[in-house]
This record gives C-alpha cells, structure tokens and sequence, in this order.
C-alpha cells in the first residue's frame, strides 16, 4: 500500500554525526580504534542526579534503575586519564574546531560569536564521566536538494562516546579508544517529505562532509538518527542507522509501527475501555502449570522460577503482531527476561487450551480481556510486569515519546523514554571560546567546492559523469584532485579508475581486502606510471602484490617482480619476429590478423607494456607490409 505523507502529516528531521580526523576533542590521544588486548581495566556504577533546574532526566533515571555495573577497557600508550575521568579535560582541539567551523560553512550556517562547553547527561555508561561534552558551532544553515530546501538549525562539536564490546546479564563492557573523538553533530529541521528524500538529504550532507578530506572514513565513523512523526502522535528518535540504504526502510516501517499505534488506541476507544481499568498487579500463577506439558515452562520451574501474570482488561487480539512486541521490548529494557508470552499467541509453546483457560479463570478475565505471563523469580518478573503495565497505560494515548534504536534490518527496537531538558548543563572545567574573525576569514578562503561544483569540475577535465559521481562518493576524492594537479601527464580518467574501480574488481575476482590500499601507495604508483617506469596494464598486479604486504614499496615490486615497462626498442623487435613467423597469416588476414599478434605480444610480456602503443606499432607493419606487395 503506498502512503500519502502529507495526509499522514509525515515529519522527519536527520541528526547526523560524523567523526572527524583529528586527535581527540579534549585530551591529545590519538583517534585510534584497536582491537588488541587492552592493559587497564576498571569498574564502576553510574547514578542519576538532579541537574541545574532540580529535575532528573527520565531518561538517565531510566538507565539508573537498572543497576548495571560498567567495565572499561583502555590502554596505557594511547588512552590517558582524562577519558578515565581521573583528570580535568584539556583545552578544546583546535584542529578539530576548525574543521566544524569549515563544515559548517558548506553547509551555509551562521557561526557563533562565542563558543560554550556543556555537559549532557549520559548515564547508559558510555561516557566515564556521566555525561558528554558537547558545543554549538552554528546555526540557521540549509542544503538545497530536489525536494526543496531542508534546513539546518544547529551543528554542533561534540565527543564520541566510548565503544560498546559486550552486555551480559547486568554487566556493559566500554573500550576508551572510541571516547573522545571529535564528532560533528549536524541537525535537520523537519522538512523531510518522505523516506526517499531523508536518504537524499543524508547522501547530500555526507558528500559535503567527504568534501573536506577532514572526516574519518569506515564503518562506525557516521551514523544518523532519525526523528520521526505522524499526525496524533508524538516524536520517536531512532538511534544508529549506520546504512545510508537503510534509512528509507526504517522510516517506512517506522511509520507503520505508528500507524498500528494508533490503531490499537482507536480499538480501545471503540470497546469504551478506559485507563482505571487496568489492573496494576503481578499475580502468581505458578500453580496453573504444575503438570504442564511446557518445555520452556517445565524448565524454568525446575531452575526455581515461577510464573507470573499480568490481566490486561480489553486488550484481547491488540498484543500479537501489534502491541505484543513492544511490551516485549520494554519488559527486557528493565530487567534480565528474554522476553514475554501473550494470551493471543496461545495455545503455543506447549502451554495447553486447558491451561489458558484456567488462566483466565484465575485471573477473571472475559473474552475481550488479554493478559501477559513471565517465568522467572518473583522480584525480576513484578519489575519486568511493571513497566509491561506502564507501556499498557501508553497506549491509550497512542504513540508515546520514546527513545529506540535500529537493529540493522530496517526495525527498530525500544531503547529508553526520550530526554528531557533537565540533562543539559555548563561545562566548568572548559574556558568560553571567543571566535576571531580573522581566523573565520581564513577559513572562508580556503573552503573546497561543493559537490555539485566537484562533479562539473570532473567532468570539464575529462571524466564520465558517471565516474565523476564514483569518486565523489568515494574516499579518494580528496586525493584524487591531489593526484590530478600532481600528475597532470596521466589521463585523469586512469586516475580515477586506478583509484575507484580497479580496486572493486581486484575485490570481485580474489576477494582482497582493499582497506590496505593507502595513499601513498598510489602516489608512488602514479610517480612511477608518469615518469614510464610501468605500463598502465600492470596496475591490478602491483596493487594486489601492494595489498598481499602492504608495506613493499613499488620500486621494490617492479624490480623483484621484473614488472618495469619493456623499451620501445624491444617491443619493435619482439613486434618483427612474431610478424615474421607468422607472415603467411598476416598477408591473409592484413589489418584483421593486429588483434591476434597484439594479444600475444601483451601475453608474452604480462602488463610491462601499452597494449594500445603494441596496436598501433603492430596496424603500421602490416599497411607497410601491404603496401610492399601493392
């Protein structure tokens, strides 16, 4: 079925939030995700508090609830104590700053007279210090695109969390090296029409990033989140959309699970049930199933747990496939379960006809009446029902304000109630940053093209738009225009497909790992390719050998390999003797028999010659010999 979004009254903004390539935002570290084995391990609790107002996050109480305990792994050579929270941050990264100040340039922002620091609470444990330091940069930018214009109240400066290793039972493992790289925050205003334009606007922004050559590249390095409403309904922000391709699959699916939403608050309504009705009660069913038939049920019980039951007046044929999974969802947000079971997936599991009625008797329940059960001990079950109860009492309004994050096929899950205004408050261990205007001049000079001038630039010089649009996208395309400027005697096209596509096919045919390819191995290969120390046609050979050791140099590889481009004198030679041994082929075939003795002379001397300078030598001994017996 295919929605009209405007009658939905669809609203999408992006918040997008990319690392840049710089040492770290408030220490000198460098930004390096390893994954040897860390040398420094500590412990710790985390706890919300009131911030500057009095009030408590909901969303900080939320994790605080809990009770996780947070392990942190570090290391000695290239963490240090301020991400240990054992230090005071050092001043801001300039470097850093000034890459935010360029972007936000590009994209058409006002820059801020002055720059101050705040904490934002953070208390899922990703952060040492309980909170992340985070600054405005710009504000009022816009980027036009063929939808119309979207624009872009405000790009911020701010630090990645630490990164996520392991959660089990109620223990989160962090690694430090994440910690602290400088993340550029840019957020859209809600001009996003639908799920095909929000991959537009994210394509449009990232290109902009790329622009710059300051960004860091590879998976984790950017990810959007998505804030997401439809009429009647409240905002939902989807966190970590990693895949550009997945944004307009999530928001379609998104606004599906919306839809349901309002659909299952709509039946109540319908069946004149009201919130008081509900019973706040988690009741002990355990007796229902001491003959069950249940595998699942028969072992949970034999493990000392019990079960325990939830009624849910009125919410009969509202849980499978629509409420069910949410509470789900919720239910494990709090608490070690693996999940729920609901009156309308039963009979099912083993559990029988009989025993669900016998639940219903017990619980009192009618035939519009629906309830949730959980066998595990008796104070994990009432806290895992309770706040199963709470997302019951949600739906009677709908779509609630909430907090999810994608799972990397297009759904999303619940992840935590959506932050209020109470986690925001000033950093004081950070001066105020007054802005030079000379410095902003600077900037302002030396500011690269933006795409659309980029594209019609490759074009100018020779490239296909199609390539042109290739290594835009790609990460090459800072070097390329390096290497253009730097090599003006090589074709820019055999530029751009030594850096974009021969790389693609070399990982096509051996499935080579191309992230070892590095700029300046191409560098040299191209010093080498325009000062005629090799032919074009060795290129795929010398980059695999280049990925297999990574550290040979070229000059190495073209002597050890015997890989230099053979004299012209020799190709005329070799050219002569094969004409001569096939003479009667050639005075048969003429211009035919070029394609033939080309390939065997590109054979014989395996890419260390030009195949098109082999063509044109070998057509010009033929016509002469046509010529001689004319």
């Amino acid at each position: 079925m295919k929605l009209d979004y405007k009658r939905l009254g669809f609203r999408a903004g992006i918040e997008i939030h990319q690392q840049l390539n710089t040492s770290k935002l408030f220490c000198g570290c460098p930004s390096e995700i390893r994954e040897d084995k860390p040398d420094i391990i500590v412990k710790r609790r985390m706890r919300a508090v009131a911030g500057e107002i009095g009030d408590v996050d909901p969303a900080a109480l939320h994790e605080f609830l809990r009770g996780r305990e947070f392990i942190y792994q570090a290391y000695s050579d290239t963490n240090c104590l301020v991400e240990l929270d054992e230090e005071p941050p050092h001043l801001l990264n300039k470097e850093a700053l000034e890459v935010a100040l360029e972007i936000s340039m590009l994209l058409n922002a006002e820059i801020v007279d002055e720059i101050h620091v705040m904490r934002k609470t953070v208390i899922d444990g990703s952060n040492t210090s309980g909170f992340q330091r985070t600054m405005l940069i710009a504000v009022d930018g816009y980027i036009d695109t063929k939808s119309g214009m979207v624009r872009i109240p405000t790009i911020c400066l701010e630090e990645d969390a630490a990164r996520k290793i392991v959660e089990r039972d109620n223990i989160t493992v962090y690694r430090l090296d994440r910690l602290g790289i400088p993340l550029i925050e840019i957020g859209t205003a809600t001009d996003i029409k639908s799920p095909e334009h929000a991959r537009e606007v994210a394509e449009k922004i990232g290109m902009i990033l790329r622009t710059t050559g300051k960004v860091r590249r590879g998976i984790g390095t950017i990810r959007q989140d998505l804030n997401i409403s439809i009429k009647g309904g409240k905002r939902i922000e989807i966190k970590g959309v990693q895949d550009l391709r997945l944004i307009s699959k999530v928001i379609k699916n998104e606004i599906k699970r919306q839809l349901m939403l309002i659909d299952v608050k709509n039946k109540l309504m319908e069946r004149g049930i009201e919130k008081d009705k509900l019973r706040r009660e988690s009741i002990d069913v355990t007796d229902v199933f001491k003959k069950t038939e249940s595998k699942i049920i028969r072992r949970k019980l034999e493990e000392g747990r019990g079960v325990f039951a939830l009624p849910l007046v009125g919410f009969d044929g509202l849980l499978k496939d629509k409420l069910g999974p949410e509470l789900s969802q919720y239910a494990k947000s709090v608490s070690q379960v693996k999940g729920i079971i609901h009156s309308d997936e039963l009979p099912s599991y083993g559990i029988s006809e009989y025993e669900v009625k016998e639940l219903k008797k017990k619980l009192k329940l009618s035939d519009n009446d629906a309830f949730v059960i959980i066998i595990e001990r008796d104070d994990i079950a009432k806290i895992a029902l309770e706040k199963v109860f709470e997302r019951c009492i949600m739906a009677f309004d709908g779509i609630p304000k909430e907090t999810r994050r994608s799972t990397g096929n297009g759904a999303t899950e619940f992840m935590r109630p959506l932050p209020g205004s109470a986690r925001m408050y000033p950093e004081t261990d950070e001066p105020l940053i007054k802005l030079d205007k000379r410095q902003i001049s600077q900037i302002k000079k030396r500011l690269p093209k933006l795409p659309e001038e980029l594209i019609r630039h490759y074009i100018n010089i020779g490239l296909s738009e199609e390539m042109a649009n290739q290594i835009i996208k790609s990460k090459w395309n800072t070097s390329f225009l390096d290497f253009v400027s730097e090599f003006d005697n090589i074709d820019p096209t055999l530029i751009a497909t030594t850096l974009v596509s021969t790389p693609k096919e070399i990982k096509k045919r051996f499935s080579a790992n191309i992230e070892k390819l590095r700029e300046e191995h191409f560098r040299e290969l191209f010093d080498n390719l325009g000062k005629g120390k090799i032919a074009k046609d060795s290129i795929p050979e010398i980059l695999m050998l280049i990925i297999k050791n990574p550290e040979r140099t070229i000059d190495d590889i073209i002597k050890s390999e015997n890989m230099g481009i053979i004299p012209k004198v020799k190709i005329e030679s070799e050219i002569d003797k094969i004409i001569d041994d096939n003479i009667d082929f050639v005075k048969s075939a003429k211009l035919k028999a070029a394609g033939p003795l080309t390939g065997m002379i590109i054979a014989k001397f395996r890419g260390r010659i030009d195949g098109k300078l082999v063509s044109s030598i070998i057509k010009k001994r033929i016509e002469n010999i046509e010529r001689g017996n004319k």
